[in-house]
């Protein structure tokens, strides 16, 4: 009897661990990306598949090139083939509450991923202390330019997270516009994050002030590019300080270079894993630690705030090489 007792013990353990490792097998992901032709997404998106995939989940990824409705109809297709958790990097975090409302109605977990998505119904957020980032980007412009001329270069209106860079930027230079220090002399907002949009709206914003611009806090390192073609083309480049977001290769070149003043780094593998984890964790049911909460207009949202770099020609390789996100020789080229 002790033996039997033994062996069916032993056989019930087996099919307790087969049935566990099969549930996480069969964990299906979908990825709703919001643009690919940006590299920072790329890196996220191979990052967290990777991460997932080892934990046992498959992964489905889709991207909306920048198209509100094509990100609803790659949804609803995802929700179709029976995905159990939704990861969502979304376009216009405005208009998914409807959408989300039908993950929901089939058991499926959402997650939303760097960028809030407001008045729905989501299970979790992860992302960077956006104020912050806002913060580093003007702080660093003052530094270099303390005085003068600012023009203010938002990203896409309808990027949540371009609101709280904003609202960053501004704890910083609202004191030294009211002071008198800084006169904002142009305010506008790049659709789609586009460096086309931004080469545009600074070839504007430079003729509207017969050049006369001494600082572009810009929101990211795409848009910052876009503005520095422009800056060039009139021999200003390396002359006008500018900041950046994301630590794109190019972005770090220019720092190098002496172009664009400042980037913000924000560890995209630290972000991409803790997500993965997080997402076949709400796939299990299990508890998921959070840090901080967001009201998103429906709900407090629990979340897991991670914390950004400013990175300078000062600090590159102690940030983005030594972590590996860009290679030395890719760097200094």
């Amino acid at each position: 009897m002790k033996i039997k007792s033994t062996l069916i013990a032993v056989a019930t353990a087996i099919t307790l661990a087969f049935s566990s490792c099969a549930a996480a097998k069969d964990l299906k992901i979908g990825m709703s990306i919001d643009d690919l032709r940006l590299e920072r997404w790329q890196k996220d998106r191979d990052i967290f598949v990777k991460k997932a995939e080892s934990l046992g989940a498959q992964v489905s990824v889709q991207s909306a090139n920048g198209d509100a409705q094509a990100q609803i109809s790659q949804i609803e297709n995802m929700l179709n083939r029976g995905i159990d958790v939704l990861v969502i990097i979304p376009f216009n975090g405005e208009v998914l509450s409807n959408v989300i409302a039908e993950a929901k109605k089939e058991g499926v977990k959402v997650l939303a991923y760097d960028r809030l998505i407001n008045n729905a119904d989501i299970d979790f957020y992860i992302s960077f202390d956006n104020e912050k980032v806002g913060e580093l980007q003007a702080q660093s412009i003052v530094e270099k330019k303390p005085e003068g001329n600012y023009f203010l270069m938002g990203g896409s209106p309808v990027d949540n997270n371009a609101k709280l860079f904003r609202k960053g930027q501004m704890k910083v230079l609202q004191p030294l516009i009211d002071s008198g220090k800084i006169k904002v002399v142009g305010d506008q907002w790049v659709d789609s994050w586009l460096a086309e949009k931004a080469l545009q709206i600074m070839e504007n914003a430079l003729t509207a002030n017969k050049n006369n611009i001494d600082a572009v806090v810009a929101s990211n390192d795409a848009t910052a590019g876009g503005a520095i073609q422009a800056l060039s083309a009139q021999g200003l480049s390396g002359k006008v300080a500018i900041s950046g977001q994301d630590a794109d290769l190019a972005a770090i070149k220019r720092i190098i270079d002496g172009t664009q003043t400042m980037t913000v780094y924000k560890p995209i593998t630290t972000l991409a894993d803790k997500a993965a984890e997080i997402s076949v964790a709400l796939g299990k049911n299990e508890n998921v630690q959070s840090n901080s909460t967001l009201n998103n207009g429906l709900k407090d949202v629990p979340a897991y705030l991670l914390d950004p770099i400013a990175v300078t020609k000062d600090n590159i390789d102690e940030t983005v090489i030594k972590d590996g996100f860009h290679k030395k020789e890719a760097v200094y080229q």
